[in-house]
């Protein structure tokens, strides 16, 4: 409800910088057996996951009433729906081999990178 007034690209790009923002301090937390540390940056980074949902469905639904096609729409739901799922299943899959705090930090890292280059493709198209 505060975020109602933003579009989609601006959406996105806070997004990003709160995704980045709040694996890293889980990371830390995690590293650094701090709970409430750990939480925080959880809340941080769900906001930061909220508001890239929010401009990304923001602006695939716009598309998708331009081009007259809902099939975008249930096409952007469908590669959400594996793009939130499957690096997760991949966490599970290399814990065992790097141990979980390596684990969580690599993957931390990876997110982050990821929404880096998320919020650099957001800056670069209108």
């Amino acid at each position: 409800m505060l975020v109602r007034g933003l579009n989609g690209r601006a959406a996105s790009l806070s997004g990003c910088v709160l995704l980045v923002a709040g694996v890293a301090v889980s990371v830390t937390g995690f590293g650094g057996g701090h709970a409430l540390v750990f939480f925080a940056g959880a809340a941080i980074t769900g906001a930061g996951f909220g508001l890239c949902f929010m401009g990304s469905t923001s602006t695939v639904t716009a598309a998708a009433k331009a081009e007259g096609d809902a099939s975008i729409v249930s096409g952007f739901f469908a590669i959400a729906y594996i793009a939130v799922s499957m690096p997760i299943v991949v966490l599970g899959v290399v814990e065992p081999w790097l141990g979980l705090q390596a684990a969580f930090s690599w993957f931390g890292l990876l997110v982050a990178l990821f929404a880096l280059a998320a919020g650099a493709i957001a800056v670069r198209t209108r």
